[in-house]
C-alpha cells in the first residue's frame, strides 16, 4: 500500500472507530476480544460459561440461557439454583446462533477459550462480552473482575459488593478455624482427575496463580505444587511428589488416580501409607465465582488433616 493511501485507511479506520464510540448510549465494554456497546438496560442474558450462569444467579439474575445447563446442574454447587430456565440446547464448546437468537438475548457472555471463532456471529445477534479467565496473573483477581463487570452490566453493583464482601471475610474465619484445630500451614496438594477417555489416567495439579491455590493461601494452607498455570501430569511422578497430604477430587470409593494396574505404584506412595490421601466429594468444583470459591473453602475447612 502507497504511503497516502495507508494514511488515508489509518484516517477511516479512526474515523470509524470514533463514530462507533460516539453511536453507543448504552455501557461501552472493554473485553477479551475488544469493545462492545451494552445496552443500559439489560434483562435479558444468555450465559455459554457455567462461571457467566453462576455470576448470574448470585447477583439475582435468572438467565433466559444455559449452555449445558445439565452438565451446570452435574458440577456447580451454589446454594442459588436456576428457575424455569429455557433450555438452549447450546453446548459450552459449540454453540448454536440460530438457538440463540431464538431467545431473543440483550447481552451474550461467553469466554474467550470458546468464543473466538464465533465472536462475529455471536456479536450480530445480540452484544457479546468475552472474558478470559486463564490469561496469566491472579486467577483469583480475574474471577473478582468478571464478577464486578456483569454485576456492573446487569445493573447489580450493590449486588456484587455484598457477594465480595462475604467472599473476602470467609478465609480468615476457615483460618481462625484451621488454626484451633492444628491444620494451618500444612503443605498439600488439591489435584482433581483429568478423564480423556481410553489411555493411561492423568491429574491436573492446581499451580500457584490458580485459584484454587490462592484460595489455600489465604486459608492458611501450603500448596505443595509450586509451578505456575494448571499442570497435567500423569501418575508415574506421583512418588516424587514432595506434599504430606493429599486431597483429591474423586469419589471415595472409585479412585481413579489408582485403577487395577496403577494399585502397587498408589499402595506405595509415603502420604497413602501415612494415611495422608483424602478424597473430597467428586463434584468439587473448583473454577468458577465467588460462590463456587465460598463453597470450595467450606468443603475444604470440613476435611480434617491428620496431626
Amino acid at each position: 500500500m502507497r504511503p497516502l493511501n495507508r494514511l488515508l485507511a489509518l484516517a477511516e479506520f479512526a474515523r470509524a472507530g470514533l463514530a462507533g464510540a460516539q453511536a453507543c448510549t448504552g455501557q461501552r465494554v472493554q473485553h477479551a476480544l475488544g469493545h462492545t456497546c451494552v445496552p443500559k438496560q439489560v434483562k435479558r442474558v444468555e450465559a455459554l460459561e457455567w462461571t457467566s450462569a453462576e455470576d448470574l444467579l448470585a447477583l439475582g439474575v435468572q438467565p433466559v440461557g444455559v449452555a449445558d445447563q445439565r452438565g451446570y446442574s452435574e458440577w456447580v454447587h451454589i446454594p442459588i439454583k436456576h428457575g424455569t430456565v429455557v433450555q438452549d440446547g447450546n453446548t459450552r464448546q459449540q454453540p448454536n446462533p440460530e438457538r440463540i437468537r431464538a431467545l431473543k438475548p440483550d447481552l451474550i457472555l461467553t469466554a474467550k477459550l470458546r468464543a473466538t471463532q464465533k465472536d462475529a456471529q455471536l456479536q450480530a445477534i445480540a452484544p457479546t462480552v468475552v472474558f478470559d479467565p486463564f490469561a496469566g496473573g491472579s486467577q483469583v483477581a480475574k474471577m473478582r473482575r468478571t464478577f464486578q463487570t456483569i454485576g456492573k452490566l446487569v445493573g447489580r453493583p450493590h449486588t456484587d459488593r455484598q457477594v465480595l464482601s462475604t467472599l473476602d471475610l470467609r478465609p480468615s474465619r476457615v483460618a481462625q478455624d484451621l488454626r484451633k484445630a492444628g491444620q494451618a500451614e500444612r503443605p498439600l496438594s488439591l489435584p482433581r482427575p483429568s478423564l480423556r477417555g481410553a489411555g493411561p489416567p492423568t491429574m491436573r495439579l492446581f499451580t500457584s496463580n490458580s485459584m484454587v491455590s490462592e484460595l489455600l493461601t489465604q486459608m492458611g494452607l501450603v500448596n505443595a505444587w509450586n509451578p505456575s498455570g494448571l499442570t497435567e501430569v500423569s501418575l508415574e511422578p506421583l512418588p516424587a511428589f514432595k506434599t504430606q497430604n493429599f486431597l483429591s477430587v474423586t469419589p471415595a470409593k472409585d479412585n481413579v488416580f489408582a485403577p487395577p494396574s496403577m494399585q502397587p505404584l498408589w499402595q506405595g506412595l509415603s502420604f497413602v501409607k501415612a494415611g495422608r490421601a483424602y478424597p473430597l466429594n467428586e463434584k468439587t468444583w473448583t473454577f468458577g465465582g465467588p460462590l463456587s470459591a465460598i463453597t470450595l473453602m467450606n468443603a475444604l475447612s470440613r476435611r480434617r488433616l491428620r496431626p
